[in-house]
Formats: structure tokens, sequence, C-alpha cells
């Protein structure tokens, strides 16, 4: 599943219509992990320069996390600005701001992977380490009420060996992305996304552990459960 914004504008003022060229979606982890999807409405103003001034919710998601969410991802747009008389002008807009859970295309996930992984093997930089998490969080919260095994063949390429061995055995048994957690905390030990993605582990095994115990039997799933358990105590 992926994230996506719908940000075709639904009115504006009588200048030309400005057209979004960039913005930066922010789908809060709770909505994730409670499998929230919802499409808000916003009004803003468009300055001369593109840039987004002030931001309000014309429509609700009906979710007060979407609608803050809506509105600071709106705060990210940049927009080639409404022209008039050959020069940019001030105009307003109301456009949706949709967040949904698609399928992930997983060839696409894998190369991003790769790509971060690799800039950060050259610069180590926060914001790297960060976005590769973020990566992860969309396998894992995307997949989490699936139940299809599809996915592990990608997981498996883009951790770690020593993550892979933690789910030796099970690879065509159970869906693997909760050790997508334990390959951040393996790879970037001393980095503040190891200390959210043990936070963050701990609150999705909570009902992983019990998916697990009624997909697997008993010696399996005590085994599972117990590699992951220690792997982050480690």
């Amino acid at each position: 599943m992926c994230f996506c914004v719908a940000c075709t504008p639904k009115q504006s003022t009588v200048h030309s219509v400005p057209v979004l060229l960039d913005y930066k979606l922010f789908y809060p982890d709770e909505a994730l992990e409670r499998g929230l999807e919802g499409r808000a409405i916003v009004s803003l103003l468009v300055r001369e320069d593109g840039r987004t001034g002030n931001v309000q919710i014309y429509g609700s998601s009906g979710y007060h996390l979407l609608d803050s969410a809506a509105v600071r991802t709106a705060k990210t747009f940049v927009f080639s600005p409404a022209i008039v008389k050959n020069k940019p002008v001030k105009s307003s807009v109301i456009m949706p701001v949709e967040f949904k859970l698609r399928d992930i295309d997983f060839n696409t996930w894998i190369n991003e992977v790769f790509f971060i992984q690799r800039k950060i093997e050259c610069w180590y930089r926060r914001e790297d380490i960060e976005e590769l998490y973020s990566f992860y969080k969309k396998m894992i919260y995307s997949t989490r009420f699936t139940q299809g095994l599809e996915m592990n063949d990608y997981i498996r390429e883009a951790v770690l060996e020593t993550t892979a061995q933690l789910w030796k055995g099970y690879w065509l048994t159970y869906p693997a992305s909760s050790i997508l957690f334990i390959d951040v905390i393996y790879r970037y030990p001393d980095s503040f996304m190891s200390l959210r993605a043990r936070a963050d582990f701990s609150k999705f095994f909570e009902d992983e552990a019990t998916r697990i115990r009624h997909s697997l039997s008993s010696p399996q799933s005590d085994t599972i459960i117990n590699r992951l358990l220690n792997a982050v105590k480690e």
C-alpha cells in the first residue's frame, strides 16, 4: 500500500488556477497503526511566490488525526502561482487531501529502499535514516492485516543477514514485516531512529503476537515470538 494525496484544486478565485508542483504528505503513525483512511478538504491561500499561506479545514475527514495531518501537509504545498497580466498574484483554492492505504508496488519499494540504504552508507545522515524507516513503515503497516507472503521475498532482500536469521524457517509460513523494526535497530543502533523503532515495535507487537499465535502452532508461535522479543532486548 502507498500513501497518496489528491491535490486537484476544486475552487479558485477568478484568477487562473495555480498548479501544485510539490508537497510532502504527513500520514500520522497512529493513523497508520489504526488503519485510518479519509479525505479532508482544505482551504488555503497561495502566495505570489507559490508558497502556501493560511490553511484551514473546509471539510473534515471525520478524524482529528487526519485533519491535523491535512493542514500540516497543505503547508508544504508548492505551487506555480496564478498569473494575471503576466504577473504572479495571490489566489485561494479549496482542495482535498486524501489519506488512503493502497497496494504497495513491491519492486518500486525495494528499489527505493536500496537507494536510501546506499545513501546512508555514504553519508550516514539522520534525515536519510528517517526516510528509510518511513519506507519500512509503509511495508509494515500496509501489510499488517494481510496474510500474503509475497512481501517476504522483498523484505529478505532489504534486511541485513543478521536480521534475516530471525525469520529462518518462517519465510514460507508467516509475513515477516515486523523484522523491519529490528533491522533499523541492528543497522543504526546509535541513531534516534533505533529508539523510535524499539518504541514502535513494542506497540505494534502487542497485537502482532496475538495474530502469530492464531496463525501458527504453539511451538512455532512461541519460537518466533521469543526470537523477536529477545532481539529487541539485546
